[in-house]
């Protein structure tokens, strides 16, 4: 069996299924990817779309949009050709050697460090899918005035992460999130490449 069948009869298994969740039918594209990523359907629950989220990932779309991820591992598990058709390009600077400096600097760490870089740079998408002291970092400059398109945080841990998720929960920010400790890189690329899909198919369909 070739790699798309495959992929195409996994979906229509979990397809058939998350009726039962009794999930919003109209994010099926993106509960469908993540069940697919990770064979875990007991995420759905736990998943939470602030109202309005979908609607600014979209429109934040322009070409040359940039998006920060916290680590390398989302980035590399984010679909290249999703990303070239979108003309949206992802960066991350947590593994840098100037990241690595600003961290000993000021005692943060890496993770955090990097999110002062990104917002330096301007960038207003953000993916976490690992670093809850990134989060966190990101909160700390919206509490200060810095306006974000959206944030998307899948970060993992059992210190912090499931606090700093509540906490983004709190404010007024466009957000997709994992609560509880749970999360992971794979997840957030999953969510990531689910999102860049269904902004492609409608966009060919306006």
């Amino acid at each position: 069996m070739r790699g798309q069948d495959i992929e195409r009869l996994s979906l229509r298994m979990i397809r058939s299924i998350l009726p039962s969740y009794a999930l919003p039918e109209a994010y099926t594209f993106l509960f469908e990817r993540i069940v697919h990523a990770t064979a875990d359907f007991s995420l759905l629950p736990l998943l939470v779309l602030k109202e309005g989220f979908i609607e600014c990932f979209f429109e934040s779309l322009t070409p040359g949009y940039t998006i920060f991820c916290d680590v390398a591992m989302v980035q590399s598990g984010v679909n290249e050709k999703l990303l070239k058709k979108s003309g949206v390009q992802l960066v991350t600077f947590v593994h840098t050697k100037a990241c690595d400096q600003r961290s000993r600097k000021h005692r943060l760490t890496r993770a955090a460090a990097s999110v002062d870089f990104a917002c330096e740079q301007g960038i207003r998408g953000f993916v976490f899918g690992n670093s809850p002291t990134g989060l966190g970092r990101l909160l700390e400059w919206i509490a200060r005035g810095y306006r974000v398109d959206w944030v998307l945080a899948c970060p993992v841990g059992f210190v912090g992460a499931a606090e700093v998720k509540e906490e983004l929960l709190r404010l007024p920010v466009p957000a997709l999130v994992l609560r509880g400790p749970r999360g992971g890189s794979p997840i957030a690329a999953a969510a990531l490449n689910a999102l860049l899909r269904e902004f492609l198919r409608r966009r060919n369909h306006a």
